[in-house]
């Protein structure tokens, strides 16, 4: 198992995301589908959000956002019904998983007036049937 976390100052992330540019360069399509339903302060709130979840993603495959892995290999999208963050990787974060021996990368994310926090977990799968090994 590995584990990576990511503390990020909303101030700091408003100002990558007045960019447009910034924004469709460091999300998915699919992960800016729910922006069209919410005001600016929820956007924001969302993004920052997403932004930390990836930031902690790559701290557990020990890789950074500007090297092989691209922040849009990372993707966190809202699973449902109950809507808590789902991790996808694309491209090389899903060969460094792969290489890690992850069955999955889980992730949690928190939400204050100033602050966003994002926890992730890689869990390596066994091979008695995609449980974590012990």
């Amino acid at each position: 198992m590995r584990i990576g976390v990511d503390v990020l100052e909303r101030a700091r992330f408003e100002r990558i995301a007045a960019k447009d540019r910034w924004v469709r360069a460091l999300f998915t399509e699919r992960e800016l589908e729910p922006v069209g339903a919410y005001g600016p302060e929820r956007t924001i709130e969302y993004l920052a959000g997403r932004f930390s979840a990836k930031e902690a993603v790559a701290k557990v495959l020990g890789v950074g956002l500007i090297g092989r892995v691209k922040w849009r290999d990372v993707e966190v999208l809202r699973s449902s019904p109950g809507g808590e963050p789902r991790v996808l990787l694309h491209r090389f974060a899903r060969v460094r998983a792969e290489e890690l021996g992850f069955g999955a990368v889980e992730v949690s994310i928190s939400h204050q007036p100033t602050v966003v926090v994002a926890f992730a977990v890689g869990e390596r799968a066994c091979a008695c049937g995609g449980h974590a090994a012990p």
